[in-house]
């Protein structure tokens, strides 16, 4: 490797600052939250921040073994992230999620919102279309009010 780019002498130095400056920023996104969802962005965010810092001190060392601690440092950062989203996909919804008008009707009916297990108050199943906008299909009667242009009550 060959750390005589042009501008080196300013350049790295620079992009260190901003790396950590960069840093910075997250870890108080990573402190405040205020959800976890927001705090696994945050290590995410933070975990890509190490990898170009290694990968800049590899630049700047002349040292090309660092570049392997990036690329197993990525590997486990995503293997993190992917179990974090099965963590909260297993959960269901965040704290900070509201529950829509047919997920209020599934709780009085005693089911949960999003199962569609149980059917309760005369609810359809969830369509790929529901589950992407991350709630309960509508009721028949909230259906038809919306197909007719009527407000649903």
């Amino acid at each position: 490797m060959n750390a005589a780019i042009a501008g080196a002498a300013w350049v790295l130095p620079l992009t260190f600052a901003l790396l950590a400056l960069g840093a910075t920023l997250i870890l108080l996104r990573l402190v405040s939250g205020p959800r976890a969802p927001d705090r696994v962005v945050a290590i995410d965010a933070l975990s890509m921040i190490a990898i170009a810092a290694i990968a800049l001190l590899a630049l700047a060392t002349a040292q090309p073994m660092l570049l392997d601690a990036a690329v197993v440092l990525s590997l486990v950062s995503f293997l993190g992230t992917t179990a974090f989203i099965l963590l909260f996909h297993r959960r269901g919804r965040g704290a900070g999620e509201v529950a829509t008008g047919a997920d209020a009707r599934l709780l009085a009916a005693g089911a949960a919102p999003g199962s569609t297990s149980a059917q309760a108050a005369g609810t359809e199943p969830e369509t790929r279309e529901t589950r992407a906008a991350g709630g309960a299909a509508p009721a028949p009667a909230v259906r038809e009010a919306r197909e007719n242009g009527e407000a649903a009550r």
